[in-house]
């Protein structure tokens, strides 16, 4: 049960009531009114000393709570989330860098080094991982990471960069389809205090199916992994990974992938964190679109935008529940009526008619899934 931290004032009265039990005991002919006075009013000397004494009582009452919090890592504070994490020996996934490919034009058959630092407008700087030369079509395209961690290094699809140095041979340099991407922050305190809690639930075993995405978000901003066992026969077992994009996720670019497979490992290497024996292939989540088509009682602005917004929520939250149906997002069961139950806690909704999805229905294995734009049907 909760125990009741009483307020200063609350304290002083009790003090007071005890000294006048106290008093009337001790000097049973004291004048009640008198002695009120002076253990009650706002300029008894009683009552002076029982308010200093009622506010240092009630700043113990907060510092004992604020150190319970500190005791468990979901109630602690920055500092003591650090202090639990390392004493169960969770290290904060750190900055992660961004990585991608770069299409470059130029003279045919101009080699390009590994090392090649390139710049964007802002000054931002990337390194080529890999040496190439620029084929016979005059265009190459060749690997890239951004030289200092951090979400500053992302960039879309066909933005410009600039060698650093004059580099003769190269005319224009452009970031390739997938862009640059994967650059994160340090895993924030309240992220480091959900690994420790996972850690605590769920120890490590050396390479069962739960230790996979332990695995990813150690090292990569990932926003749901899901491990598919057999993937492609006996022995193998497959690593569903999707990122984070705001609320929801995206598929993880190539690079990406290829920086998630190193550090998992291969098969048949002694690289990576998983066991040797083991064939773990990592694989692009796919992300997928639910269609809601509903029709509404009352129909009206106010209320769509609040349908809306449950609907978002209610997706945001698939696999949340860590039952024996839904285990993370991917690959979720998703049932009608929980989808009903969302939409009529919707402010200004009365009732509705939900038209799709019409039955409960599996996301395949590497499904991940977003909200589509509700579709609200007009009364018949």
């Amino acid at each position: 049960m909760a125990w009741p931290v009483r307020s200063a004032t609350q304290i002083a009265e009790r003090i007071a009531g005890g000294l006048e039990v106290a008093i009337t005991r001790i000097r049973p002919l004291v004048d009640p009114v008198a002695l009120s006075r002076a253990v009650r009013s706002a300029r008894g000397m009683l009552a002076a000393v029982g308010r200093a004494v009622s506010l240092e009582i009630r700043e113990v009452h907060d510092h004992v709570a604020w150190w319970g919090r500190q005791y468990f890592v979901d109630t602690a504070e920055d500092e003591f989330v650090y202090r639990h994490s390392g004493i169960w020996g969770i290290e904060p996934r750190p900055a992660t860098t961004a990585v991608g490919s770069v299409d470059i034009e130029g003279t045919a058959g101009t080699p390009l080094p590994s090392n090649l630092e390139l710049s964007g407008s802002d000054g931002t700087l990337y390194v080529t991982t890999e040496a190439g030369t620029i084929g016979v079509a005059g265009t190459a395209t060749v690997a890239v990471a951004a030289a200092a961690a951090g979400p500053a290094g992302n960039l879309e699809a066909g933005i410009r960069l600039a060698t650093v140095t004059p580099f003769a041979g190269i005319s224009r340099i452009t970031v390739a389809g997938d862009g640059i991407a994967g650059g994160a922050a340090e895993a924030t305190p309240a992220e480091l205090a959900q690994a420790v809690m996972a850690h605590i639930r769920q120890r490590p075993h050396g390479g069962a199916a739960f230790d996979y995405p332990t695995w990813l978000a150690s090292a990569f901003d990932v926003r749901a992994v899901h491990v598919v066992p057999e993937w492609i026969g006996r022995g193998s077992v497959g690593v569903v990974a999707v990122m984070k994009d705001g609320t929801f996720g995206r598929a993880p670019t190539v690079g990406e992938l290829e920086a998630m497979q190193i550090h998992i490992g291969r098969f048949g290497k002694a690289e990576g964190v998983r066991p040797v024996t083991a064939n773990a292939i990592v694989v692009p989540g796919e992300v997928t679109e639910l269609t809601l088509r509903v029709r509404l009682r009352p129909d009206t602005t106010e209320t769509r935008a609040a349908v809306t917004d449950a609907w978002e929520r209610f997706v945001a939250t698939i696999g949340d529940e860590d039952d024996d149906v839904n285990v993370g997002p991917i690959e979720a069961l998703i049932e009608p009526s929980r989808i009903s139950e969302a939409i009529s806690a919707a402010s200004g909704e009365y009732a509705h008619d939900l038209l799709e999805p019409a039955a409960p229905f599996t996301l395949d294995r590497t499904e991940y899934p977003v909200p589509g734009e509700p579709i609200f049907e007009a009364a018949p």
